[in-house]
């Protein structure tokens, strides 16, 4: 990007990545509310920047200037636990910012993450005190020091370079979440669907394949890779979906009708809006219900709460809409049901009617892990990458709430927005989103019924 930007693939800014990014002023600003409250709170100061003459820069949410000279760092963040792996290496950050600090001529003493409190259950106003833990990571911070100034140098050299070897970059050896935003320009050979379609592909596997230099499908032998790994790489050397009716016949076979489509809404925000809630904890405030009958006749049901409150409603909803038999079908089982046993948990009077969810529910997304796979879902089974390519009439193209993290944000601009027109369009695409989801659901299972009719 330094001396090439008019090819350089500029990544999308997500808007998960938005939120955390928000979400990380507002953790901070409970900090400094405590930190004013502190007998020593004169000595600290935030957001402060720190740049070198070789180009470096960085900017500290807080420092505290001691007596003694030194400055302490603190980086403050959004997450639960102090990050110490890739790709968000928070010890790593603070690494860079003591170097930086130190290069920008300041003498810096102990290395502090501050990071929500797991634990802390929100009951009436935040507590600041509560809600953040400062954890002295100096040791930690220091033992990295060596590794991250050679990091540095080896970047501060390579800007430098006019001209750079642009056809290898060390993504190579990564899963394809974490590549880069310019893999594809360094890597211009590795063609489309590639070993990095393959779910799950990563570690040694990837790492001998890499070394080998085998990136294409027709290179890997079905003996190479696992059994969730097989139908892709089956699909693509075949040149058609990989089918196994058996599988798909299993999974009919412990339906019960009717039948309910379920998905939830969830928000999550690093500082809880509700009592009762944690940092970072899921509150369910919509459903989607389709309900299909042995006969084929299909209704709906929905809920979507129009202020920020536990849950209640929405299981009383649920419960008017759900009979006493009948298999209830999702998408991603363990994310539903991790809702459903919390709800349970919380609400212990309905504990029995979300245990008999919990019992009943099925998990539509495993026929298409090993029952109907296409190599155009490119290893993915996400509904977004499985619908448009075995029920193309049916999109989220065009809608103005098209994923989970747009149902979070709308959700939360809804309930804040004082324009009665203005709030009532955001709730119809939010239901309108919620609904698509089930639907989905219905004709992606009348997809796989169909495949067991014609076999």
């Amino acid at each position: 990007m330094h001396n090439k930007p008019d090819v350089y693939p500029l990544g999308k800014f997500s808007e998960y990545a938005k939120k955390l990014a928000k979400e990380g002023y507002v953790v901070e600003d409970y900090v400094r509310q405590l930190v004013e409250t502190w007998d020593n709170a004169i000595e600290f100061s935030f957001q402060r920047i720190f740049k070198t003459d070789d180009g470096l820069y960085a900017k500290a949410d807080m420092i505290r200037t001691r007596s003694d000279g030194l400055i302490d760092l603190y980086e403050v963040k959004s997450s639960t636990s102090v990050k110490e792996s890739n790709p968000h290496n928070q010890l790593k950050d603070a690494a860079f910012q003591a170097i930086v600090a130190k290069r920008a001529g300041e003498q810096v003493g102990n290395v502090f993450i501050v990071h929500l409190n797991k634990d802390y259950v929100r009951t009436g106003d935040i507590n600041p005190s509560e809600l953040s833990i400062f954890s002295d990571e100096t040791v930690r911070v220091n033992a990295l020091l060596s590794e991250t100034e050679a990091e540095i140098e080896a970047a501060l050299i390579l800007l430098k370079q006019n001209e750079i070897d642009e056809t290898y970059c060390t993504c190579l050896t990564l899963g394809r979440a974490r590549h880069c935003d310019s893999f594809d320009y360094f890597n211009p050979t590795v063609t489309k669907p590639s070993i990095y379609s393959l779910p799950r592909m990563g570690g040694v596997k990837l790492g001998k394949f890499v070394s080998e230099n085998r990136f294409g499908l027709d290179e890997i032998g079905l003996n190479e890779v696992t059994r969730l790994q097989q139908p892709v790489l089956k699909s693509y050397k075949d040149g058609q979906p990989y089918v196994d009716i058996a599988d798909i016949e299993s999974f009919f076979n412990v339906l019960h009708y009717p039948l309910y489509f379920l998905d939830y809404e969830t928000y999550a925000s690093a500082v809880p809006i509700v009592d009762g809630l944690g940092p970072q904890e899921q509150l369910p405030f919509q459903y989607s219900l389709h309900v299909l009958d042995q006969d084929g006749g299909l209704s709906h049901h929905e809920y979507i709460a129009d202020q920020a409150e536990q849950p209640v409603g929405l299981i009383e909803e649920l419960q008017r809409s759900i009979g006493a038999t009948g298999s209830i079908v999702v998408w991603n089982k363990t994310f539903e049901n991790t809702q459903n046993k919390k709800m349970g948990t919380r609400f212990p009077d309905k504990s029995d009617f979300m245990s008999d969810v919990v019992d009943r529910t099925v998990d539509l997304m495993d026929v298409f892990k090993t029952g109907y796979v296409d190599i155009a879902f490119d290893g993915s089974t996400s509904i977004k990458k499985v619908l448009p390519v075995v029920v193309p009439d049916l999109t989220y193209e065009g809608m103005e709430i098209a994923d989970g993290t747009a149902a979070m944000d709308g959700w939360a601009k809804m309930l804040a927005e004082p324009d009665a027109e203005k709030r009532n369009a955001l709730r119809k695409s939010l239901l309108a989103y919620c609904e698509l989801d089930t639907l989905a659901m219905v004709r992606l299972l009348d997809f796989a019924r169909k495949l067991i009719v014609s076999s």
